[in-house]
């Protein structure tokens, strides 16, 4: 039955044309009514989105700021086979899942597989990927492994953002939005010139609001939100050079997370009133610590391009640190059971050179070099007292990476339709770790971060180890005609191996070796109809080996581990459909449909057995953590002249079927399907550079969970989707 609704949906969703929502008014009409062309960076050189061969949304700002999409989490649901969630414990860090590819921690050791860049720059951490999205070029969303030119940690894909960059000529933007929860935006962009050569621009952006929840003692609001963000850029060209320099601080002041327990009768967190609840928006927050989740983040990137004789070569140079210091009240209730401070330095260097090089008229290679390093510190307090009064538990996880790594990547015209693509792209890697545990004991009965500690409990675990690795890819595309592109690929990427940070025992440490991802893909893409009418369509199948898999363990005493093993094999396969229809001039039409079938074929770990002693199980056969088997949207954009300005006019619906945020496949981790409906309208004077609209976001108040964690005899963590959001904008450039 389930299965029949998500066609039904689908089907509807094809009925009326379609890609993704947002990228409805991404690809506005040309001068002809037709679907316009987007040129997109996807493979590091400039080139038409349709003759890219690998599954690719682009979506422009432009298209971003009429669906009032905001931020990167903001696109949740909305991509085909895409999943951005947050943590349930972290609400400011980023779950990003493709075609079943994700990660299920927080914590910096877990990596990533989907990594986000800006601007050319990996940015290292989930807890550092949850961008605004005011003065953006546009986002591409790559799907799939993208090692050979991206380097590990992208076997899911790669969110590729890419910011407005300075044009040398006065002007500007502005934009304010005010909403329901206090909602506030004011962002604005300036562009100037300083001389012929040097341009510069100054962006700032600032996004509060009261928080969505309240607090069952007092009623008032928690979970607020407080983000200034300044974004300085200097241009210089002259000849065949340029370079651009992007300095930016981000100062946020949030609230505690807002995360919810759901618990009864008999798991540790039951509350009567405070845990069987989830959707009142309503949780509790002890009184016994700060209500702040801090963060500052500092970053530098200089980016050089020079056209000489032997081909275009760009430097991309970045630096990137946050320091962040968080409260968080985990057992969600008024009592004080298990709360927790984090305070993490994160500190990223990177360097990239390579040169793109024409060679005669049928041969095109990328190639360079690429180093990568980082740090982190957390330290993490734990109190525990309702697992035992005045239990406290501090631990420290302190991880250095360096990775150095070649790659090149060949384009061979075998006859004028049909091409050669091959890659590859060798990586040393190297780790070193130190995780320390401990217990401590407040003889008063009440818990603090301060605790002495219990000698005989403390445990400190070290380890450093080097990898080589060596991810690969090869395909041939056909261009069967003017408007359509035939292609298929196989690739190889692979995950970075580590050590655990959150260790219970010494062994916990490990290390984990990197998982590879073997990837096949054939494609099409296609403008039909004089370009009234664009379908893309891919089909995967991945092969996992070596599965890094996260084995998280709360135990009796409190303590908890989140151990990663090489324990798992896992098959992902399906399908992503998009289109984009222009029936007629100002009417866009657009929508999506995915299928994903995504299970582990071993998956060996322990967990807690009768009397708390450690039992090993399998959940080969379960589906893979934030792999809905459906998913499909479709939308409605149109444009026509009003009075004297024009009217815009946006719809989006997007649906997602149920999933599981547990590789335990648990009844309590299961997410049901989601339903989410956006429209926006917006009418401005022509010429006038201003206009004015209003937004909302789940119109209909979809009550849904993002994500579960179920703790065996405690209770479940959950994070709940956004509820309904409306307000109104003005915008306005010169």
């Amino acid at each position: 039955m389930k299965t029949l609704h998500a066609c039904a949906l689908a089907a509807s969703a094809i009925a009326i044309s379609a890609a993704t929502p947002v990228a409805a008014q991404a690809q506005s009409a040309e001068d002809n009514g037709g679907v316009a062309e987007i040129v997109v960076t996807a493979q590091k050189k400039a080139e038409n989105l349709q003759k890219v061969p690998i599954a690719v949304t682009a979506l422009t700002g432009d298209a971003l700021q009429a669906a009032q999409v905001r931020s990167v989490s903001d696109l949740t649901n909305s991509l085909p086979n895409v999943q951005i969630n947050s943590f349930s414990n972290s609400p400011d860090s980023a779950v990003f899942t493709i075609r079943g590819v994700g990660v299920n921690d927080a914590d910096p050791y877990v990596g990533t597989t989907v990594s986000v860049v800006v601007d050319g720059v990996v940015v290292g951490v989930n807890t550092a990927a949850l961008l605004s999205l005011f003065d953006i070029e546009r986002v591409e969303v790559l799907r799939g492994p993208q090692g050979t030119l991206f380097g590990a940690n992208t076997t899911g894909g790669v969110i590729n953002v890419v910011t407005k960059q300075p044009t040398g000529k006065t002007g500007g933007e502005a934009q304010v939005v005010y909403g329901n929860y206090n909602q506030i935006e004011a962002d604005a962009a300036l562009n100037f010139p300083i001389t012929d050569s040097l341009a510069g621009k100054v962006s700032v952006m600032h996004n509060s609001n009261d928080g969505f929840f309240r607090n069952t003692a007092d009623n008032r609001r928690i979970g607020r939100r407080d983000v200034t963000q300044l974004r300085g850029y200097l241009k210089y060209s002259a000849g065949a050079y340029d370079g651009t320099l992007i300095g930016e601080y981000v100062k946020s002041r949030n609230g505690s997370q807002t995360g919810v327990v759901i618990a009864g009768p008999g798991e540790l967190f039951y509350t009567p009133g405070q845990t069987t609840d989830p959707f009142s928006f309503k949780r509790g927050l002890s009184s016994d610590q700060p209500d702040y989740n801090n963060r500052d983040t500092y970053a530098l990137t200089f980016t050089q391009n020079v056209d000489s004789a032997i081909g275009k070569i760009t430097s991309i140079t970045a630096w990137r640190k946050y320091d962040s210091d968080l409260y968080s009240d985990d057992d969600g209730t008024t009592r004080v059971l298990l709360e927790t401070r984090r305070q993490t330095h994160h500190e990223q260097f990177s360097q990239e050179l390579r040169d793109l090089l024409q060679i005669g008229d049928a041969t095109q290679l990328i190639f360079g070099g690429y180093y990568f390093q980082q740090k982190y510190f957390l330290n993490q307090g734990g109190k525990l007292d309702g697992f035992l009064p005045g239990l406290s538990q501090p631990q420290t996880q302190d991880q250095h990476n360096w990775s150095i790594s070649g790659f090149a990547q060949l384009y061979q015209n075998l006859t004028p339709e049909l091409r050669l693509q091959a890659g590859i792209r060798y990586s040393h890697e190297k780790t070193r770790a130190v995780s320390t545990t401990a217990n401590g004991i407040n003889p008063s009965g009440v818990a603090t971060y301060d605790d002495p500690i219990i000698p005989a409990t403390f445990i400190r675990a070290a380890g450093s180890k080097s990898w080589n690795n060596t991810g690969w890819k090869i395909g041939l595309d056909y261009q069967a005609d003017r408007n359509v592109l035939l292609y298929g690929y196989y690739a190889r990427g692979f995950k970075s191996g580590g050590f655990t940070g959150r260790i219970a025992i010494a062994e916990d440490i490990g290390p984990f070796n990197p998982e590879k991802l073997d990837t096949y893909e054939v494609g099409i893409k296609s403008d039909l109809l004089d370009h009234h009418l664009r379908l893309n369509l891919a089909a995967f199948y991945n092969k996992y080996r070596d599965m890094q898999v996260v084995q998280n363990i709360t135990y009796p005493s409190g303590a908890n581990s989140a151990s990663i093993a090489n324990a798992g094999r896992a098959e992902t396969k399906g399908f992503e459909l998009e289109l984009t229809a222009a029936p007629a001039r100002g009417l866009t039409l657009t929508g999506s449909l995915a299928y994903l079938d995504a299970k582990y074929k071993k998956y060996d770990t322990k967990v807690l057995g009768a009397g708390g002693a450690l039992v090993a199980v399998s959940y080969a056969g379960n589906r893979l953590m934030n792999a809905p088997e459906w998913s499909a949207s479709a939308g409605v954009n149109y444009a026509t002249q009003l009075g004297n300005g024009t009217f815009n006019a946006n719809a989006q619906y997007s649906y997602t079927s149920s999933k599981y945020t547990g590789y335990t496949n648990l009844p309590t981790d299961l997410i049901a399907p989601v339903n989410l409906v956006n429209a926006s309208l917006s009418w401005g004077p022509v010429d006038a550079g201003w206009k004015i609209g209003a937004y909302a976001r789940n119109l209909f108040n979809e009550k849904y969970f993002n994500q579960k964690l179920t703790l065996a005899g405690i209770g479940t963590l959950a994070s709940l989707g956004t509820p309904r959001e409306y307000g109104a904008t003005f915008n306005y450039s010169f």
